[in-house]
Protein backbone atom coordinates (compact mmCIF):
# COMPACT_ATOMS: atom_id res chain seq x y z
CA UNK A 1 0.00 0.00 0.00
CA UNK A 2 1.43 3.84 -1.00
CA UNK A 3 2.36 5.92 1.89
CA UNK A 4 -0.83 8.03 2.78
CA UNK A 5 -1.20 11.03 5.22
CA UNK A 6 -2.18 10.87 8.90
CA UNK A 7 -5.77 12.26 7.02
CA UNK A 8 -5.86 10.02 3.89
CA UNK A 9 -5.43 7.11 5.94
CA UNK A 10 -8.11 8.02 9.10
CA UNK A 11 -10.51 8.28 6.05
CA UNK A 12 -9.20 5.31 4.63
CA UNK A 13 -9.85 2.99 7.84
CA UNK A 14 -13.16 4.58 8.60
CA UNK A 15 -14.56 3.69 5.00
CA UNK A 16 -11.83 2.29 2.52
CA UNK A 17 -12.70 3.96 -0.98
CA UNK A 18 -11.42 5.05 -4.75
CA UNK A 19 -7.85 3.97 -5.66
CA UNK A 20 -6.53 2.46 -2.21
CA UNK A 21 -9.55 0.27 -0.86
CA UNK A 22 -8.26 -3.19 -1.84
CA UNK A 23 -4.71 -2.06 -0.74
CA UNK A 24 -6.54 -0.43 2.82
CA UNK A 25 -8.22 -3.41 2.87
CA UNK A 26 -5.43 -6.29 2.72
CA UNK A 27 -3.09 -3.94 5.17
CA UNK A 28 -6.03 -3.84 7.66
CA UNK A 29 -6.45 -7.88 7.55
CA UNK A 30 -2.79 -7.87 7.94
CA UNK A 31 -2.97 -5.35 11.13
CA UNK A 32 -5.91 -6.76 12.72
CA UNK A 33 -5.35 -9.97 12.04
CA UNK A 34 -4.52 -11.42 15.77
CA UNK A 35 -7.15 -8.83 17.27
CA UNK A 36 -10.09 -10.40 14.86
CA UNK A 37 -8.96 -14.08 15.73
CA UNK A 38 -9.10 -13.41 19.57
CA UNK A 39 -12.37 -11.57 19.02
CA UNK A 40 -14.06 -14.39 17.08
CA UNK A 41 -12.73 -16.93 19.59
CA UNK A 42 -14.27 -15.43 22.72
CA UNK A 43 -17.49 -14.74 20.82
CA UNK A 44 -17.28 -18.63 19.86
CA UNK A 45 -20.06 -18.82 17.04
CA UNK A 46 -22.27 -22.29 18.02
CA UNK A 47 -24.15 -24.62 15.37
CA UNK A 48 -27.03 -22.77 13.56
CA UNK A 49 -26.26 -19.57 14.97
CA UNK A 50 -27.02 -16.37 12.92
CA UNK A 51 -24.09 -13.96 12.82
CA UNK A 52 -23.53 -10.02 12.63
CA UNK A 53 -20.20 -8.15 12.14
CA UNK A 54 -19.95 -4.47 11.74
CA UNK A 55 -17.41 -3.09 9.85
CA UNK A 56 -16.03 -6.20 8.60
CA UNK A 57 -13.81 -4.87 5.45
CA UNK A 58 -13.73 -7.40 2.68
CA UNK A 59 -14.94 -9.90 4.85
CA UNK A 60 -11.75 -11.72 5.05
CA UNK A 61 -12.56 -13.20 8.82
CA UNK A 62 -15.75 -14.26 8.10
CA UNK A 63 -14.88 -18.02 7.29
CA UNK A 64 -13.67 -17.92 11.11
CA UNK A 65 -17.01 -17.34 12.01
CA UNK A 66 -18.77 -20.27 9.70
CA UNK A 67 -16.82 -23.32 11.11
CA UNK A 68 -19.58 -24.07 12.60
CA UNK A 69 -21.94 -26.39 11.39
CA UNK A 70 -25.11 -24.37 9.46
CA UNK A 71 -24.39 -20.84 10.78
CA UNK A 72 -25.01 -17.62 9.09
CA UNK A 73 -23.03 -14.63 8.85
CA UNK A 74 -24.25 -10.84 7.26
CA UNK A 75 -21.80 -8.33 7.49
CA UNK A 76 -23.05 -4.35 7.44
CA UNK A 77 -20.58 -2.44 6.20
CA UNK A 78 -20.25 1.19 5.43
CA UNK A 79 -17.78 0.83 2.26
CA UNK A 80 -19.60 0.16 -1.24
CA UNK A 81 -16.09 -1.17 -2.50
CA UNK A 82 -15.75 -3.63 0.73
CA UNK A 83 -19.14 -5.03 0.07
CA UNK A 84 -18.25 -5.71 -3.31
CA UNK A 85 -14.98 -7.26 -2.69
CA UNK A 86 -16.36 -9.14 0.21
CA UNK A 87 -19.38 -10.35 -1.59
CA UNK A 88 -17.02 -11.58 -4.01
CA UNK A 89 -14.22 -13.82 -1.63
CA UNK A 90 -17.61 -15.05 0.07
CA UNK A 91 -18.57 -16.51 -3.44
CA UNK A 92 -14.94 -17.71 -4.49
CA UNK A 93 -14.81 -19.67 -0.83
CA UNK A 94 -18.27 -21.00 -1.72
CA UNK A 95 -20.18 -19.33 0.99
CA UNK A 96 -22.24 -17.50 -0.90
CA UNK A 97 -25.52 -19.78 0.20
CA UNK A 98 -24.19 -19.21 4.17
CA UNK A 99 -22.63 -15.31 3.99
CA UNK A 100 -23.14 -11.94 2.42
CA UNK A 101 -22.39 -8.21 2.94
CA UNK A 102 -24.87 -5.28 2.81
CA UNK A 103 -24.01 -1.50 2.27
CA UNK A 104 -25.04 -0.24 5.69
CA UNK A 105 -24.41 1.70 9.04
CA UNK A 106 -24.26 0.62 12.60
CA UNK A 107 -26.28 3.87 13.44
CA UNK A 108 -29.58 2.46 11.13
CA UNK A 109 -29.20 -1.90 10.88
CA UNK A 110 -31.01 -3.07 8.19
CA UNK A 111 -31.84 -6.03 10.11
CA UNK A 112 -35.40 -7.49 11.72
CA UNK A 113 -35.97 -7.07 15.49
CA UNK A 114 -34.50 -10.47 17.46
CA UNK A 115 -32.83 -12.43 14.61
CA UNK A 116 -29.43 -12.51 15.38
CA UNK A 117 -27.43 -14.67 18.17
CA UNK A 118 -24.04 -13.10 18.30
CA UNK A 119 -22.57 -9.89 16.89
CA UNK A 120 -18.67 -8.76 16.30
CA UNK A 121 -17.32 -5.31 15.69
CA UNK A 122 -13.51 -5.03 15.87
CA UNK A 123 -11.95 -1.59 15.47
CA UNK A 124 -15.20 0.30 14.43
CA UNK A 125 -15.72 2.38 18.03
CA UNK A 126 -13.61 4.58 17.01
CA UNK A 127 -15.82 6.02 14.21
CA UNK A 128 -19.32 6.35 16.77
CA UNK A 129 -18.94 9.58 18.50
CA UNK A 130 -22.28 8.46 20.55
CA UNK A 131 -21.76 5.03 21.80
CA UNK A 132 -25.26 4.58 22.64
CA UNK A 133 -27.34 4.74 19.38
CA UNK A 134 -25.58 1.93 17.96
CA UNK A 135 -25.32 -0.23 21.32
CA UNK A 136 -29.40 0.52 21.28
CA UNK A 137 -29.52 -0.91 17.60
CA UNK A 138 -27.17 -3.97 18.73
CA UNK A 139 -29.71 -4.53 21.47
CA UNK A 140 -32.31 -4.24 19.14
CA UNK A 141 -31.66 -6.70 16.66
CA UNK A 142 -30.06 -9.70 19.19
CA UNK A 143 -32.10 -11.72 20.83
CA UNK A 144 -32.54 -12.02 24.23
CA UNK A 145 -29.17 -13.82 25.84
CA UNK A 146 -27.42 -12.93 22.15
CA UNK A 147 -23.94 -12.50 22.61
CA UNK A 148 -21.97 -8.84 21.29
CA UNK A 149 -17.94 -8.63 21.31
CA UNK A 150 -16.55 -5.95 21.13
CA UNK A 151 -12.66 -5.24 19.98
CA UNK A 152 -11.19 -1.71 20.01
CA UNK A 153 -7.93 -0.11 21.32
CA UNK A 154 -6.71 0.97 24.30
CA UNK A 155 -7.50 4.67 24.61
CA UNK A 156 -4.12 5.90 26.17
CA UNK A 157 -2.17 3.60 23.31
CA UNK A 158 -4.68 4.56 20.50
CA UNK A 159 -3.55 8.75 21.63
CA UNK A 160 -0.09 7.84 20.25
CA UNK A 161 -1.17 6.70 16.43
CA UNK A 162 -1.12 10.15 14.50
CA UNK A 163 -3.92 9.02 12.38
CA UNK A 164 -6.08 8.19 15.09
CA UNK A 165 -6.13 12.25 16.29
CA UNK A 166 -9.38 12.25 14.72
CA UNK A 167 -10.92 9.38 16.11
CA UNK A 168 -13.43 8.91 18.60
CA UNK A 169 -11.69 7.62 21.74
CA UNK A 170 -13.23 5.46 24.31
CA UNK A 171 -12.17 4.30 27.45
CA UNK A 172 -13.25 0.78 28.93
CA UNK A 173 -15.24 1.99 31.65
CA UNK A 174 -16.87 4.34 29.46
CA UNK A 175 -17.77 1.12 26.84
CA UNK A 176 -18.67 -0.86 29.53
CA UNK A 177 -21.20 1.97 30.99
CA UNK A 178 -23.16 2.58 27.87
CA UNK A 179 -22.80 -1.28 27.03
CA UNK A 180 -25.32 -1.81 30.55
CA UNK A 181 -27.13 1.32 29.69
CA UNK A 182 -27.95 -0.13 26.82
CA UNK A 183 -29.12 -3.29 28.49
CA UNK A 184 -26.00 -6.03 27.96
CA UNK A 185 -24.57 -8.17 30.57
CA UNK A 186 -20.67 -7.87 30.35
CA UNK A 187 -19.45 -11.13 31.12
CA UNK A 188 -15.64 -11.23 30.19
CA UNK A 189 -12.85 -8.81 29.40
CA UNK A 190 -9.75 -9.84 27.71
CA UNK A 191 -6.63 -8.11 27.17
CA UNK A 192 -4.93 -8.38 23.80
CA UNK A 193 -1.44 -7.20 23.50
CA UNK A 194 0.80 -7.78 20.48
CA UNK A 195 3.99 -6.61 18.64
CA UNK A 196 3.25 -6.20 15.37
CA UNK A 197 2.69 -3.94 11.97
CA UNK A 198 0.01 -1.44 11.88
CA UNK A 199 -2.29 0.48 9.83
CA UNK A 200 0.72 3.11 8.83
CA UNK A 201 3.02 0.27 8.09
CA UNK A 202 5.05 1.34 11.65
CA UNK A 203 6.27 -2.05 14.14
CA UNK A 204 4.54 -0.91 17.66
CA UNK A 205 3.98 -2.58 20.79
CA UNK A 206 -0.06 -3.05 20.39
CA UNK A 207 -3.02 -2.58 23.29
CA UNK A 208 -6.21 -3.52 22.85
CA UNK A 209 -9.41 -4.79 24.74
CA UNK A 210 -12.38 -7.26 24.23
CA UNK A 211 -15.50 -6.94 26.09
CA UNK A 212 -17.90 -9.77 25.73
CA UNK A 213 -21.69 -9.26 26.81
CA UNK A 214 -24.69 -10.97 26.91
CA UNK A 215 -28.34 -8.79 25.80
CA UNK A 216 -30.53 -9.20 29.05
Amino acid sequence: MPMLDAATLAAQLRMPHGDHALDVADAMNRSNGGLNQAAIRLLATAAGESVLEIGPGNGAFAPLLLQAANSRYLGIELSTAMVAAGNQRLTSAGLGDRAALRHGDAHALPVTDACVDAALSVNTLYFWPNLAPVLDELARVLRPGGRLCLAFGDATFMRGLPFASTFHLHELEAVERALRISGFRVSAWRAHRETAEGNDGQQREKHFHLLLAHRQ
